[in-house]
Formats: structure tokens, sequence, C-alpha cells
């Protein structure tokens, strides 16, 4: 990972863009729908960067760059269109460590800006870190012929509900299968035909009902030694993306243990690298890892696909947990 990932807050923040051309005023339009308070700093500036000033709604100065435009800024953005300026405006956002985007310069850059998908007030943000940004654009619109424009109405609803659904259900593992009812019920299909009052209706009677049990759920997902992770089924990559612990055999390949939740609880079943299927298949190995899970939690067993899953879903479900076969 050459650059780390990160969402920046610039409402009401002060930005600097160094540029009065096209480029620098498709800049300026993002950073004025994110709410930052932007100046413009360039001699030269479109028209609708002076029209915009004259409105209110950005500073121009009609100068040349000083080092001193920068002073103030949160985040500077250099978009002149000539190496040499930009350089020199990288230079002195560095000297006073502030974040800064140097357009079609990953090199220069400290920050970038993806390619987007505005689904407000759920964004995606797709980075190929300045290597190819032709290829960021083509798989955002890949993502983005995906996403119903509907998904902003459905993160909006989860938003304004948030605390009531933190009432209803306190406990963070129940909330998230209640999460999960909701994404896969009627509600998100309501919205997407426009049933606003219709969504809600169903959220409240969902609120009402509470209807995630408390009860923990095992998923036993056989996989093939060094199986690549893009072999997976996409109901296998959501049951890892789900699960509170993932419990796995040697020869798992890392990148498949990477698609469970960052908060998830890895466990190898192995002993100094050795796994007996007579051992696994043993219930006082079960016994206190079963007593360590707290209903409400979801367990994804990354099984052997070579061995039969069936001994250990009785095995488990003669502890009392509900198991499944992906």
């Amino acid at each position: 990972m050459n650059v780390f990932p990160l969402f920046f807050n610039l409402t009401g923040k002060a930005v600097t863009v160094v540029g009065g051309g096209t480029v620098a005023e498709r800049k300026v339009r993002l950073l004025l729908r994110a709410g930052a308070l932007v100046t413009v700093v360039a001699p030269e500036q479109t028209s609708w960067l002076r029209a915009s000033a004259q409105a209110g709604a950005l500073t121009s100065l009609f100068t040349v760059f000083a080092a001193e435009h920068v002073r103030e800024a949160w985040l500077v953005v250099a978009a002149t269109g000539r190496p040499e300026i930009n350089r020199i405006v990288a230079q002195a956002a560095d000297a006073l460590r502030l974040p800064c985007n140097v357009v079609d310069d990953g090199q220069l850059s400290t920050v970038q800006v993806p390619a987007m998908i505005d689904r407000s007030p759920l964004m995606v943000a797709v980075s190929s870190a300045g290597s190819a940004p032709v290829l960021a654009r083509r798989v955002r619109e890949w993502i983005e012929s995906e996403l119903p424009e509907s998904v902003g109405d459905l993160a909006g609803l989860l938003a304004r509900q948030r605390n009531a659904i933190k009432q209803a259900f306190p406990d963070v593992h129940t909330r998230r299968h209640f999460f999960d009812y909701l994404l896969d019920g009627t509600i998100p299909d309501l919205l997407a035909q426009g049933q606003q009052a219709e969504a809600l209706a169903a959220f409240e009677a969902a609120l009402q009902s509470q209807t995630p049990q408390q009860h923990i759920q095992v998923t036993i997902l056989p996989i093939a030694d060094l199986e690549a992770v893009d072999l997976l089924t996409l109901r296998a990559l959501r049951k890892l993306n789900q699960a509170d612990w993932v419990l796995y055999l040697p020869l798992i390949l890392p990148a498949v243990l990477e698609k469970a939740r960052r908060d998830a609880r890895l466990m190898a079943l192995d002993q100094a690298g050795v796994v007996l299927l007579d051992t696994l298949l043993a219930p006082d190995f079960w016994k206190p890892l079963c007593r360590s899970w707290v209903p409400g939690e979801r367990i994804v067993i990354a099984w052997k696909a070579a061995w039969d899953a069936q001994p250990l879903m009785s095995l488990l479900q003669q502890e009392g947990l509900s198991c499944e076969l992906v």
C-alpha cells in the first residue's frame, strides 16, 4: 500500500488553490461542494472563478504565488499547469507540513484526489496512487454502474436513525445483525422506487420488532490449500466480512484472511504448524472455544476443502450452535 486512504473533512477549512485555468476550476468546484473556504491564487482566472469570487463563493487573489499564501491553509492544491511553479508551491506546503495535491504529479503530491462516486452521505473513492489514473476512473465507472443512486438515500436514513438503532440494540453484535437484516430486506428496494415514506415505515416496524436474535452463528467455509482470493464466491466473501472470529488452517493465503473485518479476531487451528483431523473433530478441542464466544457473534471456520465438513457441523450443533456450510 503506497498511500493511506483517508477522508478529509474540509467544512469551514481554508484551502489554497494555485492556478486559474480550467484544471484549477475543476478542483475548486469539488472543494466548494465539500464546504471548503477556497482562496484561488493566479494572475489570470477563468470567468467562472471570477464570477464565483464576485458572488462571494470564494476568494480570488490576482497575483503570482508566494509562500505566504499557504500559511493559513489546511490543504494546498497546485494546478498551474507549469511544473516549475507547481514545484515551488509543493515546497512551500512541505515546509509547513501541509498536505499538498499537485495535479498530475504523484511524485510531488503528498495527498492525491481519487476518482470519486458521490452518493452522499456515502462516498466511494478509487485511487491508483497516481500510477494509472485512467484505470482508476474505469474502476470508478464500473462501481458506479453497480451502485444505485438510491444508496445515498439509504445511507442518509441509517445516519438519521443511528441513535435510535443504538438505543434499541446497545450490544454491538446484535446491532450489526440488525444492519444486515435491514440491508437484506425491503428497505433498499423501496428507496430505489422513491417510496421514502414506505421505507421509513418499514424501518420503524423492524426497529419495533427487534428481529435479530442473540445467537452464535457458525459458518464453515471450505477452502482449498493456497486457493486464490478471486476464486471465493461472493457469499463466502460476505461471510468473511461479517465475521467476528475467523478460525483458519495452514496454507490459507493471507489475502483470503484480509477479507475479514479489520476488527475480527483471527485464530490459527494448528499447533506448531501441524494439524490433525482427529484433533479438530474431538469435542474437547471445541468446548473451550464455544464457551468463549459471545451470543450474537459470527464465527467463520476456514475448513480444508478436501475434508468432509459434516462431522464438524454435527459436533458444533451438539454444542448448541447454529451452523451452515457455504
